[in-house]
């Protein structure tokens, strides 16, 4: 079976990340793993990413191609998903 790595990074995104990770976790088919890649937050969102059993990753390099890259390079499946903090996936 194919499987699947998510990666989200992320700027002070606690607030969006949780309502992500908790459809992520409404899958009919779950990832097989959630990366969240912290690029630099001083908000919440490492330990908001955790909480909801996401892989954390640290960037400390700004910007979206540099923690994007983070997540890609920690990432382990065979499929990698993207999405942003704000994003809202369907179940299906």
């Amino acid at each position: 079976m194919t499987t699947i790595s998510v990666v989200i990074p992320c700027f002070n995104d606690a607030g969006l990340l949780a309502t992500c990770l908790a459809a992520l976790a409404a899958q009919d088919r779950p990832a097989d793993e959630v990366i969240v890649v912290d690029n630099a937050s001083t908000d919440a969102t490492a330990a908001t990413a955790r909480a909801a059993g996401a892989r954390v990753v640290y960037e400390p390099v700004q910007g979206i191609w540099p923690a994007a890259a983070a997540g890609y390079d920690a990432a382990t499946g065979d499929v990698i998903a993207r999405l942003d903090a704000d994003s809202v996936p369907a179940p299906d």
